[in-house]
């Protein structure tokens, strides 16, 4: 099977992709002597920003001069608008589905449900331009990124991160991972011999779930550089009763080989164990109207209050 470039989530500036068109053909910068490290810990995604050095002399630095900062072809990356920050506010308007906090002034926090799509293509965050003062710092997801934490300007003379001025984000396009599973729920039958009774079931929350009569099953996007866990919850055919338990998901390298790693538990305080589970784990378009028990993983006949699934992405189809 084909093997996956990974790369998850999204958002863009939906009216302002004309920031970088400007560029590719006059910037002449290298990486040697555009880049430098900023002086800051690293984001919540363990992303360590860069100053590149622009053509502006004000600091501002565009999308197209961070793919030639970063050696990336030129093209790299769809650019949204760089949106002023003023008292407080954003003088312009990121679009629905794109969450953006700014603690103190200082601290910016992104995040997202799912890929943009933009002319049928789904986006997502390669890189982030966070300016303050006369320079910014440069946030650059290799994998790209459906969210992250703490990103700042470079540090002032106060020692500190200066104040945001301005926001860019640089998107990439997506190869988007889905995680969905069902999974039977059984409780211990007290007697001489260990047995267990089915009860029902558990499915993953998320997008997708229909509150109309039937599975409630939903689906989670991947995302390389984020934390990833999510609900496991109990359901009905007519109702989703709650949360039972999680699903954590995370990705390693063994000896040259990928592997993606899918955790479920039950919460403590019930008396489940998991019966026989089903997992998907692939692209949107392969997941949409199939049937729970054709799911490419699964594990029957084995009562157990866990469940660890360990995948390569060498057997992930997107």
């Amino acid at each position: 099977m084909k093997k996956m470039f990974y790369v998850l989530a999204a958002l863009v500036m939906v009216a302002a992709l004309g920031s970088c068109q400007q560029d590719d053909d006059e910037i002449m910068l290298k990486k040697k002597d555009s880049v430098s490290e900023a002086v800051l810990p690293p984001s919540d995604a363990g992303i360590t920003p860069v100053i590149v050095d622009g053509a502006n002399n004000g600091g501002n630095v565009t999308c197209a001069e961070v793919a030639v900062a970063f050696n990336l072809p030129a093209g790299y990356f769809l650019c949204g608008d760089k949106i002023d920050f003023n008292d407080g506010i954003f003088d312009g308007e990121f679009p629905d589905g794109l969450n953006v906090m700014v603690q103190d002034g200082v601290y910016v926090e992104f995040s997202m449900d799912a890929p943009l799509l933009i002319d049928g293509v789904e986006y997502v965050v390669g890189a982030a331009i966070v300016k303050g003062g006369n320079a910014a710092n440069v946030y650059f997801y290799p994998g790209g990124s459906m969210g992250d934490k703490n990103l700042s300007s470079p540090v002032n003379r106060s020692g500190k991160p200066a104040g945001l001025s301005n926001l860019t984000f640089c998107l990439v396009k997506a190869n988007t991972l889905v995680i969905a599973t069902k999974t039977y729920l059984a409780v211990p039958v007290e007697g001489e011999e260990v047995s267990y009774e089915r009860i029902g079931w558990a499915v993953s929350g998320g997008l997708g779930v229909s509150e109309e009569y039937g599975l409630h099953m939903g689906y989670n996007y991947y995302d390389f550089n984020g934390e990833n866990e999510f609900e496991l919850v109990k359901a009905t055919l007519g109702a989703i009763e709650g949360p039972v338990g999680t699903i954590k998901v995370s990705d390693y390298w063994m000896e040259n080989e990928h592997f993606l790693e899918v955790v479920m538990e039950i919460d403590e305080g019930f008396n489940y164990v998991f019966d026989d589970t089903y997992l998907y784990v692939g692209s949107l378009a392969g997941y949409e109207g199939r049937w729970h028990r054709v799911f490419p993983w699964s594990i029957e006949g084995v009562f157990s209050a866990s469940r660890v699934f360990r995948i390569n992405f060498d057997e992930i189809t997107l």
